[in-house]
């Protein structure tokens, strides 16, 4: 089963994502969804020759979930992961065939525990950055453990250093690139365990 290619706009998403934002801004990351330049960025760090499923944390409005299902990877290998009711009632409509989880994905070890014995690869557009330690380390090290040897952990942010406390977590860190959008550029970071 793939998603349909015939969507609703993203037009119809970015006044749900916009009121969210401006409620609770550090819960969103950004005053505007992500664009096609960053979902074809992440989409190009998938592992789709490795097992398992691709894990989307903070899944939105689904832009990136869009670029991730254009760059090969079929829908029903996606998992989605988000909280805002709406948004996620948004992508329900718009990717049938994926795994969606509404939910805090400081909880995602219990998601991941119910419904995913194995990730592929983990996309996080998350405000990670405004998570306490203890908060990263219980997003970031549930998908490690999953995703094994040779995984990968890619978060993108709006600052110019790691969103996540990599030493401290005592996991590996690369930049991996920039994407310029809404005049500033969005770093993507790859995250990986020994």
């Amino acid at each position: 089963m793939t998603a349909a290619r015939t969507e609703p706009s993203r037009d119809e998403a970015q006044p749900i994502f916009f009121a969210h934002w401006l409620r609770r801004p550090l819960s969103m990351g950004a005053a505007l969804p992500s664009g096609p330049q960053v979902a074809r960025a992440l989409a190009r760090q998938m592992q789709l020759d490795r097992p398992g499923t691709i894990l989307e944390l903070g899944a939105g409005t689904g832009t990136i979930t869009r670029g991730l299902l254009d760059g090969g990877c079929p829908a029903e290998r996606l998992a989605l992961v988000e909280m805002e009711p709406q948004l996620v009632a948004h992508l329900e409509r718009r990717y049938r065939g994926s795994l969606i989880w509404r939910g805090d994905a400081r909880s995602v070890a219990s998601f991941l525990e119910m419904c995913v014995p194995r990730l592929a690869t983990v996309i996080s557009s998350l405000p990670i950055k405004w998570f306490s330690r203890d908060e990263q380390r219980a997003v970031v090290l549930p998908c490690l453990e999953r995703l094994g040897p040779g995984g990968h952990f890619v978060q993108i942010t709006n600052g110019p250093n790691s969103p996540i406390a990599a030493r401290s977590l005592g996991i590996e860190a690369r930049h991996i690139g920039a994407v310029w959008l809404h005049f500033l550029p969005v770093q993507i970071w790859r995250y990986w365990r020994d």
